[in-house]
């Protein structure tokens, strides 16, 4: 049984995983700066990342630190440098309590914006990283700060990248994509596009993420960076059409230019991915989206 610490529990990844890992197999302690959003389900510790005296308190005595909290992209784009604190400084308080108390390993989410412009496909991960937002930026920066701590200091790490993340937990106030398209639909308003809709992103379940997230606390692979994606893209209209199906109404949409940052084309190489956890079943997108879908309807106002 390894000791497991989550930051950035209260969120919409970090609640799936402890939601996954609370089945016993380990002893787990989630955290974050909110309150206690699981009601005593498992052992919770409030804390902002930015107290660097605390997050050293904190982190003494685990086996693996999953470090999956994060101020998103659409707020970088409003405040980077108050993204930038949280993203990089909070991040490298985790780094330096993980170094102190001599943790196995730290488990990081990247996110497959720190690749920017794309010039080929599938993304691979050694695919140029030129990033076209602040949240990628300090992504990009976080992922060579946890190599040094690696090469400098010999802590071990795993480093996933996500793509487009979608599922219960997700709601309104991030600006996901797929929140977005059930409220715009469901309100039967027009659906906004940006660009003409033929670009693809690779959506990925965040139940298969949690399942990934927890097989690699127990793997020996460290000091790696891996795409979680599927490999398969979906255009923007292919997404709004699935979900009009989903829901049984007409899609409207309406066509607006290209927002700063957007980027083409862009789905995953999962090669490392399937080397390193083999050949795993991911949730087809219409089945996801059924249950996403479900949770928002109870859950998100």
């Amino acid at each position: 049984m390894l000791k497991v610490l989550v930051f950035g529990a209260a969120g919409f990844v970090g609640r799936n995983l402890v939601q996954n890992l609370s089945k016993g197999e380990h002893e787990l302690v989630a955290s974050d700066m909110v309150e206690d959003p699981f009601r005593g389900a498992v052992k919770y510790i409030k804390l902002d990342l930015l107290d660097r005296s605390r997050v050293l308190e904190v982190a003494k005595g685990y086996d693996v630190i999953v470090h999956f909290a994060a101020s998103p992209l659409t707020y970088s784009l409003e405040a980077p440098l108050e993204n930038m604190r949280v993203n990089v400084e909070g991040t490298l308080n985790i780094l330096e309590a993980a170094r102190a108390h001599r943790v196995r390993k730290v488990i990081y989410s990247s996110a497959s914006s720190v690749v920017g412009v794309v010039q080929y496909n599938p993304v691979d991960e050694m695919h140029p990283c030129t990033p076209k937002t602040p949240y990628g930026v300090a992504k990009r920066a976080v992922e060579d700060y946890i190599r040094v701590y690696g090469e400098l200091y010999g802590l071990h790490y795993l480093i996933f990248r996500f793509f487009n993340l979608y599922g219960p937990w997700q709601g309104y106030a991030g600006g996901g994509l797929i929140p977005s398209v059930y409220r715009t639909l469901k309100e039967g308003r027009e659906f906004q596009v940006f660009g003409d809709g033929s670009n693809t992103r690779d959506f990925i379940y965040v139940g298969d993420v949690a399942e990934f997230t927890s097989l690699a606390i127990k793997k020996d692979t460290v000091d790696t960076v891996i795409n979680l994606g599927t490999g398969v893209g979906t255009s923007i209209i292919q997404l709004i059409n699935l979900g009009a199906k989903i829901l049984n109404v007409e899609p409207k949409v309406v066509h607006k230019p290209s927002r700063p940052g957007e980027i083409g084309n862009f789905f995953a190489d999962t090669k490392k991915l399937r080397e390193v956890f083999g050949d795993r079943h991911f949730t087809p997108l219409e089945d996801g989206l059924r249950k996403t879908f479900d949770w928002l309807g109870v859950h998100a106002s």
